[in-house]
């Protein structure tokens, strides 16, 4: 990781009134090892969560417009210290804002950190909110004595920007998280100018493509197309209930599947696995339709004829499926067929016949 950019604002809450920013703070020497320290276990700790939800900006967002025009404009220039500086207090007052929206207990005080950052390919604008907590050290006499810290393995809520997938024009570009509920994650995405806009259809395909290649990457190849029956089944059921389909739930699906000598190993992983970047598949999503009924069905139509069938039952020649295609001779045969659908058929020839 290369840090490029940081500020460090105390955000505090007194006696019920509005969130204010304290005059203390600002650009950090990125040279320091400790700074560099405190961003890596930012972001590994955001990387441990298994809750987030991915998408973009949302222009309609009232709320966020400050910060994405302020975000549009950093990016076009030099991205200097100074630069950097504004574009943090910018967010910062937004997200005083937005705090002040809510109740004092879901604002809280605490710290707001903003990075910038390379890692690997990928640059990345990371905002992360931490409060103290309370430990217990020991004086020059050896007596236990309180401490307060600053607790960065235990992020409060945060979001990250791909600055690569965004200035590429990708569908989604960030990620965020919030609290325990919504009204308290809600004020921390708006601030900001996040939404959850990756489509469903997006979200659908890839946590199938996901379920694919974690049974082909985790030695569960021949359980593969269970495990995706299985998912795929639940988001059909999740979707005619009208009810949004959770990575937990799927997780369970996976655990399920997992070989008895692999449980400690895989067994609640999934998760984390179909959230991050490779997929980034949102904690909660409406399943999507179409996509369920192109994964699940052959349609096709010619002049005279059309085909709507479940994809379960093809297979190629010799496979003993009820529809098998021939290669060699580019036709499909339909076997076990339905006796009202046998007689249908013969009285269809004995009609031609006369």
């Amino acid at each position: 990781m290369e840090l490029k950019n940081l500020v460090i604002r105390e955000l505090q809450v007194k006696d019920g009134q509005q969130p204010f920013i304290s005059d203390l703070g600002g650009s950090c020497n990125i040279d320091n090892p400790f700074a560099q320290e405190t961003v890596a276990s930012l972001n590994n700790a955001l990387a441990r969560r298994a809750t987030l939800t991915h998408g973009a900006f949302n222009p309609e967002n009232e709320d966020g417009t400050v910060f994405i025009k302020a975000f549009e404009e950093y990016i076009a220039t030099d991205q200097s210290a100074e630069d950097f500086l504004s574009l943090a207090d910018v967010g910062i007052d937004q997200l005083a804002n937005a705090m002040s929206k809510v109740s004092v207990e879901s604002a809280g005080g605490g710290y707001v950190i903003f990075s910038q950052f390379q890692d690997e390919k990928f640059e990345y604008l990371l905002v992360g909110l931490v409060r103290n907590r309370t430990g217990i050290s020991f004086n020059e006499d050896l007596n236990p004595t309180e401490v307060r810290e600053v607790d960065l393995g235990k992020l409060h809520q945060a979001a990250k920007i791909n600055i690569t997938s965004y200035s590429l024009n990708k569908d989604s570009y960030l990620s965020f998280m919030g609290g325990k509920d919504k009204a308290d994650a809600a004020f921390f995405a708006n601030a900001f100018g996040c939404t959850d806009v990756v489509a469903s259809k997006k979200s659908t395909s890839e946590l199938i493509r996901a379920a694919r290649d974690f049974c082909s990457q985790n030695g569960m190849s021949d359980k593969r197309e269970q495990v995706v029956d299985d998912v795929v089944t639940y988001l059909s059921a999740q979707r005619s209930d009208k009810q949004s389909a959770n990575l937990p739930d799927v997780e369970q699906i996976l655990n399920s599947h997992v070989p008895n000598e692999r449980a400690e190993e895989l067994s609640g992983t999934f998760s984390k696995f179909a959230n991050g970047n490779e997929y980034s598949v949102s904690q909660e999503f409406q399943p999507h339709n179409h996509t369920l009924t192109a994964i699940t069905k052959v349609k096709a139509k010619a002049d005279n004829w059309s085909l709507d069938f479940s994809k379960k039952s093809l297979g190629p020649a010799g496979s003993g499926k009820d529809i098998e295609f021939d290669e060699m001779t580019n036709s499909i045969i339909l076997k076990r067929l339905p006796s009202r659908v046998i007689e249908q058929i013969k009285q269809a020839m004995i009609t031609d016949e006369e």
